[in-house]
């Protein structure tokens, strides 16, 4: 398969999973506002993307709440992306910084359960839609004689 201008392909298929993913701690504590905690918890999850075959483009992680612009590998959910994002850093704070557990999170989660998420790409809708109209009935657009179009990027 073509991966054109493609960073992102697996074995059967050729794609861009862009997101902006956003989460914050439960009860938007304010648990990673001393710079070390920050510092601690960006690095924990530069580790796991890359563990996982992500791409992180950019990171931010405030005192209450993280965002992350990463490309997600073909094989990887967002659902399953945010899973490891969260679960896995949450243990390792939990062990860095056993305090929490007393002060903020006696409950024993570390996030709140939900989370923001929007896939972004560098083509807009109307590129797709006439992308999609010029494979319809290529019967009757002899000059596309069935070959594969390719989406024209900005």
């Amino acid at each position: 398969m073509s991966s054109g201008n493609y960073r992102n392909i697996s074995e059967h298929g050729v794609g861009e999973n862009k997101y902006h993913l956003e989460w914050c701690p439960k009860y938007r504590h304010e648990a990673m506002k001393d710079v070390q905690t920050a510092e601690e918890m960006t690095a924990i999850l530069l580790e796991i993307a890359a563990e996982k075959g992500m791409t992180v483009d950019k990171i931010v992680v405030d005192s209450d709440h993280v965002h992350l612009f990463v490309v997600l590998p073909l094989w990887i959910s967002v659902s399953t992306a945010l899973q490891y994002l969260k679960e896995i850093p949450a243990r390792r704070i939990f062990f860095l910084h056993p305090e929490f557990r007393e002060e903020m999170f006696s409950k024993g989660s570390f996030w709140s359960p939900g989370h923001f998420s929007r896939s972004v790409s560098s083509i807009t809708e109307e590129t797709v839609k006439d992308y999609i109209d010029r494979h319809d009935r290529p019967a009757f657009h002899p000059e596309n004689d069935r070959k594969q179009a390719r989406l024209q990027f900005n």
